[in-house]
Parts: structure tokens; sequence; C-alpha cells
């Protein structure tokens, strides 16, 4: 899109236009943290310049750019070039995992607020739990619905794409919990699917990376984890452990109830030999 926007001022920008057109375009996946003035700052131009060049092209300000940016980084998140780029770089894979840790570290300092016992407090006490996820995130979304269900009832994965959501319908008349994990570029399910949870009046958790969907859905309840730290694609690693955490905090609120739920777990696995036997 602001390619087809450049396209309209081709051979009218000024010097200065140009330089920060050059800094845009070469800095595009980092574009969501800067304000007008550091953006100035950072391409070597005035803040009036910022302004006039963005009202030329057609944006109401440095936001409306962001947002449209965004959009298409989602689209294009497996599809651009930038993915053989990061192949091409050298490998510092221990850089890449110090990323990982930072974003960990950032969700840590969550863990003791309110806001994070909220959400917890909505995923324990609610009759029924569904867990959502498209395409790529569908495994990990399936995966925590499965571990969540060892130590909580009335858990289920919520496949929009197949069957009839008759587990979704029967639960109208319950307290509800939806746990949505949503990474780019799946956003406008997601979106479509949270707002309607909204509307319902259910409870929304969403697990969401920096691409996330949260301009677009009224909801407090929202996790966000760094997903790109370098490597060919984007790492579900920080939402994996933050998904795991927030079982652990399940089961503990569940404490009374989970010993009887795993020894018939254990009983029900043994009967049917599921697992292979080991020596005592």
């Amino acid at each position: 899109m602001l390619d087809s926007r450049m396209e309209r001022l081709e051979g009218k920008l000024t010097p200065a236009e140009r330089t920060l057109l050059a800094y845009i375009q070469a800095n595009q996946e980092t574009l969501a943290f800067e304000t007008g003035a550091t953006l100035a700052a950072k391409s070597g131009v005035s803040p009036n310049t910022v302004s006039r060049f963005l009202r030329r092209l057609g944006y109401k300000g440095l936001k409306s750019l962001k947002e449209e940016l965004r959009d298409d980084v989602r689209m294009q998140s497996l599809l651009n070039t930038t993915l053989i780029e990061r192949m091409q770089q050298p490998e510092d894979l221990v850089a890449h995992l110090h990323q990982e840790v930072a974003a960990l570290n950032e969700f840590a300092d969550q863990l003791g607020s309110q806001y994070w016992r909220d959400i917890v407090a909505k995923v324990s006490q609610a009759e029924r739990v569904f867990v959502c996820g498209f395409q790529t995130i569908r495994g990990l979304a399936e995966d925590f619905a499965n571990r969540l269900a060892l130590v909580r009832s009335g858990v289920e994965f919520l496949d929009l794409y197949s069957g009839v959501l008759g587990q979704w319908i029967d639960s109208h008349d319950q307290r509800c919990c939806v746990i949505l994990i949503d990474i780019a570029p799946y956003a406008d399910a997601g979106i479509s699917f949270a707002q309607n949870c909204l509307r319902q009046g259910t409870d929304l958790v969403v697990f969401t990376d920096e691409y996330g969907i949260a301009k677009h859905i009224d909801t407090p309840s929202i996790i966000t984890m760094k997903t790109k730290t370098g490597l060919i694609l984007e790492s579900t690693g920080g939402l994996t452990s933050a998904l795991n955490v927030l079982l652990h905090c399940v089961a503990a609120q569940h404490k009374d109830q989970l010993k009887e739920r795993l020894n018939a777990y254990r009983d029900r696995v043994e009967s049917l030999r599921l697992y292979r036997a080991t020596s005592k």
C-alpha cells in the first residue's frame, strides 16, 4: 500500500522527504515502536518534514501509517524476502536465544500483578474453557487445550473450520472463557472470532505476538510475547512458555481436585495400555 501511494508522488519529493522515505522503507518492521519525534531524529529530518510527508501520502498521522504497515507485515510474514535474508546473516544463535530470554523476562514481570491474577481467575473459574488457534498456530493451541484438560474439567479445543461448533452452541447458558492464540498473519480470522466472543459476553483471553490484534478488539486480558528474534521464522517459544505458566497457575487453583483427576487419568490409560509398562 505504501508503494502505491509513493507512485503518485514519484519525482515530486524534496531531498528531506527522500531521506525520510529511505529510512521508513529500510525499517518497516521496527516502525511500530517509533514516535514522530524519534522517527525524525533517526532519519535526520525535522519533525515538520515527517508530518508534512505523511499528509502528502494521505495518512492522518504516523499511527495511520503504522497500522497499514502492520497489516502488510501480517500478510507477508511467510512470503517476504526477509526470510532468506535472515539465513544470510552471520549465525549467532546465542543472540537469538538472548532475545527469547528477554521476552520471557518481560512476561515474568507481569506474574505478580493483578492483571495476571485476573487472567488466571477467568480461566480457573469458567464452567467451560475453549481454546482456539488457526493454521500454523493450531498445533500449539490444540496441545495446550489437551494439557489444560488434564488439570481442570470442561476444556475443549475449538475448531472453527470443521464440525458444527456443537459444544460452543451448547454452552450459551454457561460461564465460558475463550483462550485465543493468535499470531501473524492470521489476525483477520482472529479479529472476527474475538469480536464475536465479546458480543456474546464471553470472557476472552488472548495470547499474541507483537503484530497482534490488540488494536482491533477491546478486551483487558491480552498477553503479548515477542516472536521476532532473528530466526528464519518467528519463534513461538515465548508463547509456549507463557501458556505453560498459565497451565501451572490454573492447576494451583484446582489443586483440591487435581490428585483425583490425575489418578483417574492414570487408571484409564493403564487399563487401555496406552503407554509402555515400566518396571517397578
